[in-house]
């Protein structure tokens, strides 16, 4: 695939025109076929005006019809070929960045609030759309209207082209106006972006409307933000609506020293209408082409906000060079034992993880375990290894159960049966009458209509689909009871596909660790207090025995 994303707007723009040349060609041609036909109106109008003072009753108007047609053919054509490619190139564009999100750890674009994501691959993508599809149309259009109209202009009157002076002085200084203010637009936009951040994260954390709205202090703040968003958004418009009626004053002035002409000359009436009809057909894309101005501003902003995405998406952070300096990459073939170093706290610890068994870390809530968790499943994504992970919050798209399983997958009726075999196992098979019906079900916006066990059990059946070498779960068993879950353990444990896979989770349960091979006790002063095999650890005189003792009894 094209890296499109590390050019410039200036590369980006060129290599769009050469990669669609033969559609802006064609566009080329419906623009100089629609000034074309457009640029005999004025004429017409003139005929038609002379025809109306000599008191002729019939008028033939068939040529004004056809007139129409073409120009409707034409006009149409031409923004077709343009926004097409732009279409393109905005799918383009998303696949590439959320290829190199999907490809990047996490630490690399952190400091990306998902409301800033969202901002750049929606709004700002739909600006560059605007910019190659809208702006490069009315740059096209200025360009054939210059070339068709000014030399009909000048075989009706040599003198009339300098009524063009006025235009073209008013657009040249709106367009200086409006390009001072980018950084503002880009300003706006990051601004914009946290106001969708903290509406997204209010909703979703909130649920209800209600407790929303019942949270005073965060709607004071929610304001201020706001205003200050909005405040900025306006001074970048200030330019924009100061200038903005320099463009109708400078056709104003256009038609003005226009009439004088017509006056000085005394070329009479039917001349004036041959002028107005010739400034008319300026008028169109000379205010489309004003607000490029605006575009190419706006779009600035958005591109320097994708290439800031896409320079953290590619720069190593110190957490991943630490990651990758205590832990090298080994063959995999080589390793009996899966060796990673973690940081955990102040400390680095040494975690040996038993190839092709169960690993299991225990500790009291809040000491850790879900960032080792977290470590090794990016240390391991920084090794290139396959691996599965599924949080205590796991991700669910708005889309069937089915698609949320397999995610993109081949689809074959053998993967679809072992998946409903899975959604069985997990007791998610009463959620339907049917296994169709199930795997057809839509689970909602972020898993909505499911209850956040069932979310989870859903979550770590499609981890198990994935088919990879390493799963790493954590606390998986949370949501079910602990007779499911004794038949959910005991099922995966002499499930053919998972019983060469090395399994890596975390859990409060004494019935899980029991049905683990190897544990990791946990403390937070003082790292791994105990490791070993589960039967050695869960003997009278062991830590891990005490931690447990209470679950036992």
């Amino acid at each position: 695939m094209k890296n499109r994303l590390q050019y410039t707007l200036k590369q980006l723009l060129f290599h769009q025109l050469i990669e669609f040349f033969p559609y802006y060609i064609g566009a080329f041609i419906c623009l100089y076929a629609t000034h074309w036909i457009q640029s005999h109106l004025p004429f017409l109008a003139k005929e038609l005006a002379d025809i109306v003072e000599t008191g002729v009753d019939k008028i033939d108007t068939w040529k004004f019809f056809a007139l129409a047609i073409g120009i409707i053919i034409f006009r149409t054509s031409s923004r077709l070929l343009f926004f097409y490619p732009a279409r393109v190139l905005q799918k383009d564009l998303r696949v590439e960045l959320l290829e190199k999100l999907e490809g990047a750890t996490p630490l690399r674009y952190r400091k990306h609030s998902d409301g800033q994501l969202f901002q750049i691959l929606q709004m700002d993508m739909e600006q560059l759309r605007a910019l190659i599809g809208f702006a490069l149309l009315q740059v096209g259009n200025i360009i054939v209207a210059l070339i068709v109209l000014i030399p009909k202009m000048v075989a009706f009157n040599p003198q009339m082209i300098n009524t063009l002076v006025p235009m073209v002085i008013s657009f040249i200084i709106f367009t200086i106006i409006v390009s001072r203010n980018k950084n503002m637009f880009k300003k706006g936009q990051d601004q914009q972006g946290e106001v969708q951040n903290v509406i997204i994260e209010t909703y979703a954390g909130k649920k209800t409307i209600k407790n929303y709205h019942s949270e005073e202090d965060f709607i004071t703040w929610f304001k201020n933000f706001s205003w200050r968003e909005l405040t900025t958004f306006y001074k970048a418009g200030i330019g924009v609506g100061i200038s903005i009626p320099l463009l109708p004053l400078g056709i104003g002035l256009s038609l003005i020293y226009g009439g004088h002409i017509v006056y000085q000359q005394d070329l009479g009436a039917s001349s004036l209408i041959v002028f107005s009809g010739f400034i008319f057909l300026f008028l169109e894309p000379i205010m489309f082409l004003s607000w490029i101005g605006v575009v190419f501003a706006r779009s600035y902003g958005s591109w320097e906000r994708l290439k800031g995405l896409v320079h953290d998406l590619a720069e190593e952070t110190f957490e991943e060079k630490l990651y990758l300096e205590k832990n090298p990459i080994h063959s995999k073939k080589e390793d009996e034992v899966l060796r990673l170093n973690i940081q955990f706290w102040e400390d680095q610890i040494d975690l040996h993880f038993p190839k092709n068994d169960w690993s299991v870390l225990v500790g009291k809530t809040g000491h850790g375990k879900t960032y080792i968790l977290t470590q090794i499943a990016d240390i391991l994504k920084l090794q290139k290894r396959d691996i599965s992970y599924v949080s205590q919050d796991p991700y669910l798209y708005n889309d069937t159960v089915e698609n949320n399983i397999f995610l993109g997958q081949e689809i074959t009726e053998e993967r679809r049966d072992q998946a409903f075999a899975l959604l069985k196992l997990f007791g998610l098979d009463y959620l339907a009458g049917s296994k169709e019906a199930l795997l057809q079900m839509q689970v909602g916006e972020k898993g909505k209509r499911l209850s956040g066990g069932q979310a989870k059990r859903l979550a770590i059946v499609r981890s198990l689909m994935a088919d990879v070498d390493i799963y790493i779960w954590d606390d998986p068993f949370s949501s079910v009871d602990l007779i499911l879950e004794k038949q959910i353990i005991s099922e995966l444990r002499n499930w053919a596909p998972l019983v060469d896979k090395t399994v890596i989770l975390s859990s409060h349960r004494l019935s899980t660790v029991r049905a683990s091979d190897y544990c990791f006790y946990l403390e937070k002063n003082e790292g791994i207090k105990e490791e070993g095999i589960i039967q050695d650890l869960l003997q009278p005189e062991k830590e891990t025995y005490e931690y447990f003792k209470q679950q036992m009894v």
